[in-house]
């Protein structure tokens, strides 16, 4: 039996620390230990989570799979993590894997939990696999077909990967918005048709709002045409706004859908779960372009507390490297 000692990042009130705890490897039959090469920051929750935003009342709702300690005390939160397994069963030997454990430099797991990388996928890229199973958990919510005209309001990794998964479907027709035109770019890269302006909306069959701004609801509402669906992907927080249920809402019929990640739609539960999902997730990731959503700069572990407090500015998936 060996013992290792292993660094996780955990958060408390708006401060982040690095902490180290004893591993005690004596692992049952179907366990493996997992060294970590990567794990990467979903910002837009993590940052709510550092900043102590999650409402009570959904503290259990929000848990992490592997999340150690709560919200309102100190904390392990994350769910990004590429590594190679150390440890256990042949089949998972010397693999690499991915799964949604926190920040820690090594860590155990039940080996059905972990998921086979393809050797087609570079590590890095195996890091947007949640933000892709969002991007297909919204396809599965909002049923788009030929013909539809859709916009995605926000370019971030959520909203590029879904504009990316809609304009890869045949005969739809996207157009991505933000109004920060550095974003351009990197949306030009993925072949995306990029506006800055909310004013462009015309007849839209299908809205996704993935900007994290509640505010701008109201705004999607006033532009949206006969039975136009509202699909959120973003998670607000305690954020809270006043949403014009009459106007629109009613006269145009309009559809507000908001599609979470950790639950699958009814009518896909019967021959899908997470599990199969996310290697679904991965499989979508064999599209070299995609890499352009990676920030090539990359921060280590003992770099996370000052990186929560100071904030992300690029809005690419940043890497932490172990």
């Amino acid at each position: 039996m060996n013992q290792y000692t292993a660094q996780s990042f955990w958060v408390s009130k708006k401060k982040g620390s690095i902490k180290k705890e004893p591993l005690d490897t004596s692992m049952e039959k179907d366990e493996i230990l997992v060294k970590t090469l990567y794990s990467g920051i979903s910002y837009g929750t993590e940052k709510i989570v550092f900043d102590g935003q999650v409402p009570k009342n959904q503290f259990s709702f929000m848990r992490a799979p592997h999340q150690e300690g709560e919200f309102d005390s100190d904390l392990k939160y994350g769910y990004l993590n590429i590594g190679k397994v150390i440890e256990g069963p042949k089949k998972y030997l010397n693999k690499h894997v991915y799964t949604m454990f926190p920040h820690q430099s090594m860590y155990i797991i039940q080996a059905s939990l972990a998921t086979l990388i393809p050797n087609d996928i570079p590590l890095r890229r195996a890091l947007l696999t949640a933000n892709m199973e969002t991007a297909i958990n919204a396809m599965w919510d909002t049923k788009p077909t030929i013909g539809d005209k859709t916009y995605v309001i926000g370019a971030g990794i959520v909203g590029i990967l879904m504009a990316y998964v809609l304009s890869e479907s045949f005969g739809i027709d996207v157009i991505i918005l933000d109004k920060d035109s550095k974003k351009r770019k990197t949306c030009k890269a993925l072949g995306l048709i990029y506006k800055s302006d909310l004013s462009c909306i015309n007849e839209a069959d299908i809205i996704y709002e993935c900007s994290g701004n509640a505010d701008v609801i109201n705004e999607l509402i006033s532009k949206c045409s006969l039975e136009t669906k509202i699909c959120i992907l973003s998670w607000y927080g305690k954020q809270q706004t006043k949403i014009k249920m009459g106007e629109n809402c009613f006269s145009r019929r309009l559809e507000i859908i908001f599609s979470q990640v950790g639950n699958i739609s009814a009518y896909k539960s019967k021959k899908w779960n997470n599990l199969s999902r996310r290697l679904l997730a991965l499989n979508m990731l064999k599209d070299k372009r995609l890499d352009t959503l990676i920030d090539k700069k990359e921060i280590f572990l003992k770099d996370l507390p000052s990186f929560f407090k100071k904030g992300n500015s690029n809005g690419l998936c940043k890497v932490v490297r172990y």
